[in-house]
């Protein structure tokens, strides 16, 4: 089942995106694998958008996979890489529902606020995929956005927790996004088989919009 929204491909063939990673991503990228021989570990950046995080992982020796389904976003992320030299990353255009990779291939799969843009089906289904091309033992770096962010409740309300057209704060058009709860996101996560499951409560002010996301962390 599709999950991709146009809506995405219209945002990064006319907008600039951030280039720099989250400082969560670094801290557990840095925890669970820098004493590692990093070119044998085999990260993917689950819906890469431009490439902030694709470009770290290249820059820290990782051996990177990176796919986004807006043809835009991966053209601009593969042009940012090699601006800086960074030319074996293995990119893709594909849907976060029906990725294309082997089972059990993946070391550590990044997701930063990309599968929580979606109804939770496809969230279910999406991380059902991470679960499934993830090594036993693989490391799942997820965040996503929780009901006290500015715009929840907002807009066109598709399910329980899932709006579009959101009118305000950091999410304002951009398409669809699901707020969870933090059980909700811990639940959803062990459905699918993850144990070992971590989630961080982060609540701040940006630039007077208040957002709280959830980091979670979880191994196959």
């Amino acid at each position: 089942m599709k999950s991709f929204s146009e809506e995405w491909e219209k945002i990064h063939s006319t907008q600039e995106w951030g280039r720099y990673p989250s400082e969560t991503v670094i801290r557990f990228i840095a925890r669970n694998y820098y004493k590692t021989e990093r070119e044998k570990i085999k990260i993917l950046d689950f819906g890469c958008g431009a490439g902030a995080h694709t470009w770290y992982l290249a820059r820290e020796g990782f051996d990177v996979y990176a796919f986004d389904g807006s043809k835009s976003a991966v053209d601009k992320a593969e042009k940012y890489l090699e601006a800086d030299g960074y030319k074996n990353v293995h990119f893709a255009v594909m849907d976060g529902a029906e990725i294309q990779y082997e089972k059990d291939f993946f070391d550590c799969v990044v997701d930063s606020v990309c599968i929580c843009a979606n109804t939770k089906q496809n969230i279910q289904n999406m991380y059902k995929e991470v679960y499934d091309v993830l090594k036993t033992g693989g490391k799942l770096y997820t965040s996503c956005f929780g009901t006290k962010t500015q715009g929840y409740g907002t807009g066109k309300c598709i399910e329980n927790g899932t709006y579009e057209d959101i009118e305000s704060g950091v999410l304002a058009g951009r398409a669809i996004a699901h707020f969870f709860f933090k059980e909700e996101l811990e639940s959803t996560l062990k459905s699918v088989g993850f144990r070992n499951i971590v989630i961080d409560n982060i609540l701040y002010t940006d630039n007077g919009v208040q957002v709280e996301q959830f980091i979670a962390q979880a191994e196959k």
